[in-house]
C-alpha cells in the first residue's frame, strides 16, 4: 500500500467524484465499486493499515473507494483468532485501529458540520449540525486519550484515504459550490454515510476489543449515532 505523505491537503486527500454524490449502499458494493464492510475492525487488526486505499493521483472515473477486506481463513493455519492479543496497557489491536480510523472519521466530518451550520436552508439541519459538532469535538478528546493510553498517539494510517465514511476533500468541494435545497441534500447524503459507518466500525469494536475504555467509548458512540441518524432521517436525510 502507499501512503500518500506530501501532498495531502488541508482537507485530506479525497479522490475527485465527478457529477457529485451518488447513493451508496452500507454493505455491498455500489455503482462504482465501493465497499463498506462489517468486517472492517477485524481487518484493522489483522491487517494493519494495509487495507485501505490509498490516494494516489488517478485519471478517468473516480476509483474504487474502499474499506479493509476480511480476513480470510487458510485450511493450514486454522481460523482467523476473533480476539487479536492484547498490547500496550491492555488494549488489542482492534482498539488501535478502530480509535486510529475515528479520530480522522470525527476531524474530516467536523469540516463539514461546519459548513452545514453555516449554509443550510433548513433550520432543523443546522441545528442537528451544530449539536453534532459539539459531540464530536468531546469524542475526539477522548478517542486521543485513548490512542495515547494504547502507544498509538501520533499515528494516522489512514492519512489521504478514501473509504466509506471518511468526507474527502472532492466532497467538500462539492458541498462548498452547493446552495439551497441541493446542498442540503448533497450534505445530508455524506453526513448519513458518516453516521452509518461509525454505527459499524463500533459494532465491531464492541465485539472484538479488549480495553474497556475504548469498548465503551464505541458503545456510546454507536448509540449517539443511531439517534443523530433517526433525526437526520427526520429531515429527509
Amino acid at each position: 500500500m502507499r501512503r500518500q505523505r506530501a501532498s495531502v491537503m488541508a482537507w485530506g486527500g479525497g479522490r475527485p467524484h465527478n457529477g457529485g454524490p451518488s447513493p451508496r449502499s452500507r454493505f455491498r458494493r455500489d455503482g462504482r465499486g465501493r465497499t463498506a464492510l462489517p468486517a472492517l475492525l477485524m481487518a484493522l487488526a489483522v491487517l494493519g493499515a494495509g487495507g485501505c486505499a490509498g490516494s494516489s493521483a488517478t485519471t478517468g472515473d473516480a476509483p474504487a473507494r474502499t474499506a479493509a477486506a476480511a480476513p480470510t481463513e487458510d485450511p493450514a493455519a486454522g481460523p482467523v483468532p476473533s480476539a487479536p492479543a492484547t498490547t500496550t496497557g491492555g488494549f488489542n489491536a482492534t482498539d488501535r485501529g478502530w480509535a486510529q480510523l475515528m479520530v480522522p472519521m470525527n476531524e474530516r466530518t467536523l469540516l463539514l458540520l461546519d459548513l452545514i451550520s453555516e449554509r443550510a436552508s433548513d433550520s432543523g439541519l443546522s441545528d442537528l449540525a451544530r449539536r453534532t459538532t459539539v459531540t464530536h469535538r468531546d469524542e475526539l478528546t477522548r478517542l486521543r486519550a485513548v490512542l495515547k493510553k494504547s502507544g498509538a498517539e501520533g499515528t494516522n494510517p489512514h492519512e489521504g484515504h478514501d473509504m466509506k465514511g471518511m468526507v474527502t476533500d472532492a466532497e467538500l468541494r462539492t458541498v462548498a459550490a452547493t446552495r439551497g435545497a441541493a446542498f442540503d441534500d448533497i450534505s445530508m447524503t455524506y453526513l448519513r454515510e458518516h453516521l452509518e459507518q461509525t454505527i459499524v466500525v463500533s459494532r465491531g469494536e464492541e465485539n472484538s476489543g479488549a480495553e474497556p475504555t475504548a469498548t465503551g467509548l464505541a458503545a456510546e458512540l454507536e448509540k449517539r449515532r443511531g439517534r443523530q441518524l433517526e433525526e437526520l432521517r427526520r429531515l429527509g436525510g
